[in-house]
């Protein structure tokens, strides 16, 4: 593989890998379903910058997941990712049993793309680098462009939905002790 960094968060690594044109999410740690919201977005703004048909998703590193997160890849994620152009999906899973489950029902969801499970990235990687697998043309199929424009529509949506659950958690927090200001609500952004 040939990696070329493209975002690096607490919890997903995402590289566009030159040799095969195919991007690489390398996810890591204890994922709560607001990380794997927010390391979703991050792929999916991935995306935008380097379209591609294929991608490896590893979760070799996942140490455990939230049983909220099958349910909400199933149904918000996943089914978007055919408006990224990605037909291809070879995913690692993690070595926990549990979380291992955890993706074998959140795959057992979805039908919207050629998605594969392995146990190692080795076989992952052979798997999508020979995944050139005819399909039939769908003629209700959007086009490249309308694609792309529904993808940035949903990339915005998710964003939105996102800092709304930030601000909703920072809202429930309880108060600063009496002496301290409370930080406002909205700082201007970097």
């Amino acid at each position: 593989m040939n990696l070329q960094p493209l975002q690096d968060t607490p919890v997903v690594s995402v590289y566009f890998d030159c040799s095969n044109d195919w991007l690489f999410a390398d996810w890591h740690g204890d994922l709560t379903l607001p990380q794997v919201q927010a390391g979703c977005l991050t792929v999916a703004e991935c995306f935008l910058q380097r379209p591609c048909t294929r991608i490896l998703n590893n979760n070799g590193d996942v140490r455990s997941l939230s049983a909220e997160v099958p349910q909400w890849l199933a149904r918000e994620y996943l089914p978007h990712l055919g408006l990224a152009g990605i037909e291809y999906l070879a995913w690692v899973r993690p070595p926990n049993l549990l979380s291992q489950r955890l993706v074998d029902e959140t795959v057992n969801q979805v039908d919207v793309l050629r998605l594969a499970l392995f146990d190692n990235l080795s076989d992952a990687y052979a798997w999508l680098h020979d995944s050139q697998f005819p399909h039939p043309e769908d003629p209700d199929e959007l086009s490249p462009d309308e694609k792309r424009h529904q993808l940035s529509k949903r990339v915005a949506t998710l964003s939105a939905e996102l800092a709304q659950n930030q601000n909703q958690a920072l809202a429930t927090e309880p108060d600063w002790p009496q002496g301290r200001a409370v930080a406002p609500a909205h700082l201007p952004q970097p």
